[in-house]
């Protein structure tokens, strides 16, 4: 999973790790006797949960694997120092690493490591190597293990099968992921927004812009040939949810001020599926047999969806989640959720009707 809104941090050169024994961010919690997030019960039911001591903008979830959810944002510790990066044990149920890296613009997980982009400038402070560097970080204790110095600005981050590429702005590039040589370049002729990996890992899916215009392109992943692309009819006002055949985004309508769901399948990207009349800010996650619907500004519904159809499966209030709030690992999903100014972790078990 890639983190599909940018965050902006303030660029830090050190990294600072410490163990589960001495993080002081987090707490397990009963889910009968924490809060939860309200009008969710014809959705799922929650099972575990964690709370997260964070300060400044709202965390997200960047990736998921080796056991493991990482979670970006401004995390607490001891002596008013704080962290940008922790990665969940999804097995003990605690924060077992926490990091500080230079500003993110995205993060992916794959080939045996955890991809740091660092293309974005983070409120007008530079980033480091110009914005050129991605970070090859230890998915277990979050140390550094390399720095690779790309030609441009490294934008965006994803493993698609076994191939890691780099978005900056105007190449898509190929990298080997033990040495960083790069293996492949694919000039892109406009500016790339969103990055996700489909088809089962054979196909990448590239949202970006050009003008006012917005699109999906859609590359082979091994070779980098550009296979079909996909003029979409508005801004987009989420992320990308790729499926094994295809591709959810929401786009929104300035005139009406509304956002619309539509899926567009297989590589030719052919417009198969589209529901209208929700939220701006609605955001679309992939999850176990269905696409959630989610208004990230907290304000309407949620919706579990058919991701072939796009059919209504169940409906719930508004979460009070913010954007990258949704992700599955293992046939499981989680979720981030914030109740008075405070920050949970959820593992939550969808309804039947969402299953």
């Amino acid at each position: 999973m890639r983190v599909r809104r940018i965050t902006q941090r303030v660029a830090v050169l050190t990294v600072a790790v410490m163990s589960a024994l001495t993080l002081s961010i987090v707490s397990s919690s009963n889910a009968s006797t924490s809060p939860t997030p309200p009008n969710s019960t014809s959705l799922f039911s929650v099972s575990r949960i964690l709370k997260l001591d964070t300060s400044g903008s709202d965390p997200g979830i960047a990736a998921t694997g080796n056991d493991s959810m990482y979670v970006i944002g401004t995390f607490d510790r001891s002596k008013g120092a704080v962290d940008d990066l922790i990665r969940v044990d999804l097995r003990t149920w605690r924060i077992a690493a926490a990091a500080r890296f230079p500003n993110e613009t995205s993060v992916a997980f794959g080939d045996g490591a955890l991809w740091w982009a660092t293309g974005q400038n983070a409120f007008d402070i530079p980033a480091p190597d110009n914005g050129r560097v991605l970070f090859k970080i230890d998915p277990t204790n979050l140390r550094r293990l390399r720095a690779f110095v790309l030609p441009d600005r490294t934008l965006q981050a994803a493993v698609a099968g076994s191939s890691l590429w780099v978005a900056t702005p105007k190449t898509l590039i190929r990298i080997d992921p033990k040495s960083g040589r790069i293996l492949v370049k694919v000039p892109l002729g406009f500016s790339p927004i969103e990055m996700e990996p489909s088809g089962n890992g054979l196909y990448l899916e590239v949202l970006g812009s050009g003008g006012s215009k917005e699109f999906i392109t859609t590359f082979d992943a091994a070779s980098g040939r550009r296979i079909a692309q996909r003029l979409l009819p508005g801004a987009t006002g989420g992320s990308l949810a790729t499926t094994a055949r295809g591709v959810w985004v929401a786009t929104d309508d300035l005139n009406n001020k509304t956002a619309t769901a539509r899926y567009y399948e297989g590589d030719r990207l052919v417009p198969s599926a589209a529901r209208g009349g929700y939220a701006f800010d609605t955001s679309l996650y992939l999850g176990i047999g269905v696409v959630w619907l989610v208004d990230s500004g907290g304000q309407a519904s949620t919706e579990c969806l058919d991701p072939s159809t796009g059919q209504v499966m169940a409906q719930g209030g508004p979460l009070g989640v913010g954007y990258d709030s949704v992700a599955t690992y293992a046939d499981r999903t989680y979720l981030l959720f914030e109740r008075d100014l405070t920050d949970y972790f959820l593992r939550v078990t969808p309804s039947k009707s969402c299953s």
